[in-house]
């Protein structure tokens, strides 16, 4: 039997242990959700409207409140289901985001996740949402501009960058800074620039690519879609590289999206047979 040093067994301990003396967050999820737009020309986000305080009818990344009996995995599905009415998606925890003061109402952190669709369902504001809508995203090395025409909505920030040091390596950060009359709730713009950033630091080594294409494609519409991502362009031979053994032919032809309906070979994602 093990004594601590009062001498209390663990029961002993549990027994007399306050949890109400140490102040505890509340725990959110917030999910980005990505997809390509028609002809694999640029990347869409998922947005929804907020229709109650704080930063009503400000645009926003779905989430909400973790509850008491589900993982924040689990919470994300269901806030997605719930705000949007998407149930399909590949879903990756990004990081914690835990920066004093990120919501005026209470210590609240938020466990972040990208979440990757290879098609753009329709989408409509449910729950706490009024609207919900996907909105072009341009992701360059000085700005951030989400824009959705139809709703005459364009939000964009300027992006500055900052060094630090966390033992020998040296990371950049980008710090953005808005610039539109419109602005992202929160700190999710903060939130789309992580995400970002891992899926371009990951994007040569894991299957996440394929998660944004349909299920048989071209090579000229990989391409596409891995230049929308990494936002420069990619040599066909590197790609090839990268992706020659986790793509099989279907032995067809189909009409590419980006090649101006040209007959090209179609391909398949083939990496996810090792998990059938």
């Amino acid at each position: 039997m093990l004594l601590n040093k009062d001498g209390l067994t663990e029961a002993e301990f549990l027994a007399q242990y306050n949890p109400g003396d140490y102040k505890r967050p509340s725990v959110t999820t917030d999910i980005l959700v990505l997809g390509m737009s028609a002809g694999f020309k640029n990347l869409k986000i998922l947005l929804i409207r907020r229709g109650d305080h704080p930063f009503m009818h400000c645009w926003a990344l779905p989430g909400g409140f973790i509850e008491d009996n589900e993982t924040a995995f689990n919470a994300a599905k269901r806030e997605l289901k719930e705000e949007t009415g998407l149930e399909q998606a590949y879903l990756d925890q990004i990081y914690t985001f835990t920066k004093t003061g990120r919501d005026p109402r209470m210590w609240v952190m938020s466990i972040a996740y990208l979440a990757l669709v290879s098609n753009l369902e329709d989408v409509n504001g449910m729950d706490d949402a009024d609207d919900a809508a996907w909105f072009d995203l341009f992701f360059t090395e000085d700005k951030i501009v989400l824009r959705n025409e139809e709703k005459d909505v364009t939000i964009e920030y300027k992006l500055t960058t900052e060094q630090f040091k966390n033992s020998v390596l040296t990371y950049t950060n980008y710090i953005p800074v808005l610039v539109s009359k419109e602005r992202l709730a929160f700190d999710h713009i903060e939130i789309i620039i992580e995400a970002m950033k891992k899926l371009r630091e990951s994007i040569d080594y894991s299957d996440n690519l394929f998660c944004l294409m349909p299920a048989k494609f071209t090579m000229a519409e990989l391409r596409a879609t891995y230049q929308a991502v990494m936002n420069r362009d990619v040599y066909k031979t590197t790609l090839k590289r990268i992706v020659e053994n986790k793509i099989e032919k279907t032995g067809c032809l189909r009409k590419s999206s980006v090649l101006n309906g040209r007959q090209s070979e179609e391909f398949t994602y083939t990496g996810g047979k090792q998990y059938e």
